[in-house]
């Protein structure tokens, strides 16, 4: 099993690195913790917990907009059982999206609620799991600065994304709803947890804006990760997003290395790098304390916007709670 893990996970690697990354359908660096958004299957614990995100991205002279995120996952297990037990377990979770700019040439949101359900395979914590979301989304791009976007201009971010939606920037803001799933196996070890997932999203082919011209071709997606402690205080981890919706693209590799300070306190620290495949390499920083983490997320240009002066500063900052 462990061959076929470490298999799959550098046949998806080499796909992520051959291709062309040209968008992204989410708007965050921290996918490990946003990975319900992705594939609402990947509830790898059976841990309550709420999180937070917030990324600001400025354009100097261009346009400037703020991403912000919340979501909440709640198991649900049967009463006479703990979260230590290798059991079937459900997942419920709830979420929101939302994208602004400054001057209201971008308004985007989307709300989302998923189901899920994991089945042990055998008895050491792996499992299989499917689960469905469904998601209802407001799209509003235009009526304001009318810029002149290059094709690689905020590829990793939510203003090429809406533009896809509604290629008219009809100002108008439509709302849709749009549904998913997803499939995975998991295993959630003291000293090793490792996921391997597919999702389909977009399932239903809505129309993305008020004139009903356009509708959204279905999202194809795989997910990937692996972490293993080292020693007693120290681990390593490595995680893949990629995410397919037409010719916009996401694909993200990313990095982590987490140093316990002190066990009896839940106290760690975490380094990380993650690589937007031909933008951006974000390095960043957590820090947990008991039932709390807080991570910070710079990012770093990779592509040379200044033909159209169209360098980006951007940073996110997120916080997790287990519940």
């Amino acid at each position: 099993m462990n061959q076929f893990i470490q298999a799959t996970f550098l046949l998806i690697v080499l796909l992520l690195i051959k291709g062309t990354a040209k968008s992204q359908d989410a708007h965050f660096n921290g996918v490990q913790d946003m990975i319900i958004w992705y594939n609402p299957s990947l509830k790898t614990n059976k841990v309550p917990q709420a999180h937070a995100s917030i990324r600001s991205v400025n354009y100097p002279n261009v346009i400037a907009y703020s991403s912000k995120a919340a979501t909440i996952e709640l198991p649900l297990i049967s009463r006479d059982k703990s979260a230590d037990d290798n059991i079937f377990f459900f997942n419920l979770a709830a979420g929101i999206i939302t994208d602004n700019s400054s001057d209201h040439f971008l308004n985007v949101s989307t709300a989302m609620l998923s189901l899920s359900y994991a089945l042990p395979m055998n008895d050491d914590n792996t499992c299989l799991a499917i689960g469905f979301s469904g998601n209802y989304s407001f799209n509003k791009v235009g009526f304001g600065v009318p810029y002149q976007i290059s094709e690689s201009f905020d590829k990793y971010g939510p203003l090429q994304s809406a533009l896809a939606n509604d290629p008219n920037a009809s100002g108008y803001s439509y709302g849709y709803f749009t549904a998913g799933a997803g499939v995975s196996i998991f295993h959630a070890g003291e000293q090793k947890q490792w996921y391997i997932g597919g999702s389909i999203r977009h399932i239903n082919h809505p129309y993305s804006e008020w004139t009903h011209a356009v509708r959204l071709p279905s999202n194809i997606g795989i997910q990937a990760g692996y972490n293993a402690a080292v020693s007693n205080e120290d681990a390593f981890g490595a995680y893949i997003n990629y995410s397919s919706l037409a010719n916009i693209q996401e694909q993200l590799i990313g990095f982590r290395y987490t140093r316990t300070l002190d066990d009896s306190t839940n106290s760690a620290f975490s380094l990380g790098l993650v690589y937007h495949i031909g933008d951006a390499l974000v390095p960043n920083i957590s820090l947990t304390f008991g039932h709390n983490q807080l991570a910070f997320y710079y990012e770093l240009n990779l592509t040379d916007y200044s033909s159209g002066n169209y360098r980006r500063r951007a940073f996110e900052f997120s916080y997790k709670r287990d519940l």
